[in-house]
């Protein structure tokens, strides 16, 4: 590894790597070679998460250290840091390259949070990275003929803007609209300061956006979410069905006769799925919970479907609307325009 070669050249080179790192806290600002910086250290014990940012780079860089290590590591290992002793607020050290034996200087003065454990989270740090969000839009992409998208994001949100020849379009557009309001950035920023003061990255929480199906029926957006600093119990997804022709929304577990807060399948259609099926983990503790997720299928359909816990066992059923009629609402008949002669 690139670290594992570094350490052993700061052996070599640097009386610095004979001892733990110095102790330092706050925010500081100088020079990194001839660049201007802006530096943070959160006082942790054992082990320290901190940042750095160039003035005209707006991007923040996590340092890392540890009691066992005697410099600080950028992210991604593109270089180290090793510091001396803080003197009349002054703080001199040297920035190495992890494979060449290129040097830069580095000194720094003191700006203030000496006593927060959490200097990384300061106004100091962070008044300047807080500029508005920009709004980033995609290319116009095609979904179908004639029906096309493009993705929109703004602080941390994203939706989709659609342009096709349905009646509703401008109405499901405007519901789909992102929300930019003044609460949004504080939260985005809020979010951002929470994880530089922890870990010295500006973190924000996952949100993509996807269409799962879209024709002169109905549409239907999926928003998949995964909260920062959490792993799969962190993640989730919430799909919204719209009518194509009036904008009103629709209910898909309604469509099966049940509802979104049971999750639980209609018995009947519950057992014409289950016939002859093999299930390979029946006793896995979320069959006890017997939780399903309904969605339309891009080729026509809905899938019925309970979350992936990793073993490949969840059951999954992707069934055409032929075989779905007798189970199906007349509101879903009407919608989708299916009689007893539908076919897919």
């Amino acid at each position: 590894m690139v670290r594992t070669v570094a350490s052993f050249m700061f052996l070599a080179i640097s009386s610095l790597a004979l001892a733990r790192p110095i102790t330092i806290e706050g925010v500081w600002q100088g020079t990194l070679g001839s660049k201007d910086i802006v530096a943070c250290f959160n006082e942790v014990s054992g082990y320290s998460w901190s940042s750095y940012y160039y003035l005209d780079y707006l991007t923040p860089i996590q340092l890392t250290t540890s009691d066992e290590e005697p410099y600080w590591s950028e992210y991604e290992d593109t270089g180290f840091w090793e510091l001396g002793t803080p003197n009349n607020e002054t703080l001199l050290g040297t920035w190495r390259h992890p494979t060449t034996s290129k040097t830069l200087p580095i000194k720094l003065n003191y700006i203030d949070g000496r006593e927060d454990t959490e200097a990384c989270s300061r106004d100091s740090f962070n008044q300047r990275l807080e500029t508005y969000p920009k709004v980033e839009i995609s290319e116009l992409m095609t979904f179908s003929p004639e029906r096309q998208y493009r993705e929109l994001s703004f602080a941390g949100r994203a939706t989709v803007q659609l342009t096709g020849p349905d009646p509703a379009i401008d109405k499901i557009n405007q519901m789909l609209k992102l929300d930019k309001s003044e609460e949004v950035i504080q939260d985005y920023f809020d979010q951002r300061r929470e994880f530089l003061g922890r870990f010295g990255l500006p973190v924000t929480d996952s949100h993509d956006v996807g269409i799962e199906y879209w024709d002169e029926h109905v549409i239907s957006i999926g928003h998949y979410f995964w909260a920062a600093g959490t792993g799969r119990n962190g993640m989730w997804n919430e799909t919204k069905t719209w009518s194509a022709k009036t904008g009103e929304e629709v209910d898909l577990w309604q469509w099966i006769g049940s509802n979104e807060d049971s999750k639980k399948l209609d018995p009947k259609l519950k057992a014409y799925l289950l016939k002859g099926y093999h299930d390979c983990a029946p006793d896995h503790y979320y069959r006890t919970r017997d939780v399903f997720e309904v969605r339309l299928n891009k080729d026509g359909g809905l899938q019925i479907y309970e979350d992936a816990y990793g073993d490949g066992c969840e059951r999954f059923f992707s069934v055409t609307f032929e075989e779905l009629l007798p189970f199906l609402s007349p509101e879903a008949k009407e919608i989708m325009g299916l009689g007893s002669d539908v076919k897919g």
